[in-house]
């Protein structure tokens, strides 16, 4: 035990030895870095000076700094009472519709996860779209459903965009009215240029499946990869939730001027040789308020 303690003596003594030769010198390193400052400052007056002012603002500014927090605290509803104004958002209220409608804009929110408020403001547009192009509301919502899945941003590689997918460099004067092509991405503009273009497809092509041919920018049935079928489809399917019954989709509407056909595609299209202007044998039904 006695020769154990006699060996672990040298070893403490060293420990101590270093450690206190480790803060002799930290406290020698100190040293210098104070009297090397003290001499700087004795040479450099205006840095004492400067120094000076720093520090006396910085104590300034944290007074200011506790001043205001203090005030904060002690009215918090007047303070942030900017604050919640500036965050108030106008709320959308969704439009008044008809029964029919309603439903119509529930099975559209659910099926293409949609905003029902949203969905209302769109089947809304259509309906009155739809009156003053004199255009089935329902197609209007089945090509929207099949050219955008109802996204007002979405943009195709030739070019189409918004809702109805228009091309807004082709169409550029009947988007003058809304403040030029930049509105194409604008729901209402878009649907409402869209349907005038559907409408001048329709009377170009004497029905609605010519129609939609044209619409899309094909020259035949061949080319057009099935787009008027899902138009049709879509608007059946619509026709079945709205409770009507579904109706002849080729027989001519009333014929207009200035038709522009090929809205999405660059191919043109040809006038189809007609004898006369085509009667108007397809109406909107009576029961699409």
């Amino acid at each position: 035990m006695l020769n154990a303690m006699r060996s672990t003596l040298p070893r403490a003594r060293r420990l101590i030895g270093g450690f206190w030769e480790l803060t002799h010198q930290t406290l020698m390193m100190v040293g210098l870095f104070v009297v090397a400052g003290g001499a700087y400052l004795y040479f450099q007056p205006h840095a004492i000076s400067s120094l000076d002012r720093g520090l006396t603002q910085w104590v300034m500014a944290r007074k200011t700094a506790t001043d205001e927090l203090q005030a904060l605290a002690q009215k918090p509803s007047e303070a942030l009472l900017p604050v919640a104004q500036a965050a108030q958002v106008p709320s959308v209220e969704a439009p008044a519709l008809t029964a029919q409608q309603r439903t119509v804009s529930n099975w559209l929110a659910r099926r293409y996860s949609i905003a029902p408020n949203a969905m209302a403001q769109l089947v809304s547009a259509a309906w009155t779209v739809g009156r003053q192009e004199k255009l089935d509301p329902l197609l209007i919502l089945a090509v929207m459903a099949v050219e955008s899945s109802f996204n007002p941003y979405a943009a195709s590689g030739a070019g189409a965009t918004g809702l109805m997918q228009v091309m807004a460099g082709v169409h550029r004067d009947k988007f003058a009215a809304f403040g030029g092509p930049q509105a194409s991405i604008d729901p209402l503009a878009n649907m409402r240029v869209g349907a005038v273009v559907l409408k001048d497809a329709i009377n170009r092509g004497g029905s609605v499946r010519a129609g939609l041919r044209y619409y899309v920018g094909a020259t035949t049935d061949a080319n057009e990869g099935g787009y008027a079928d899902k138009v049709l489809a879509e608007q059946v399917q619509l026709e079945r939730v709205a409770g009507v019954s579904p109706k002849q989709t080729t027989a001519p509407l009333t014929a207009s001027a200035g038709a522009q056909p090929g809205t999405h595609g660059t191919t043109p299209v040809a006038k189809p040789t007609v004898a006369a202007e085509p009667q108007l044998t397809e109406q909107k039904p009576s029961s699409l308020t």
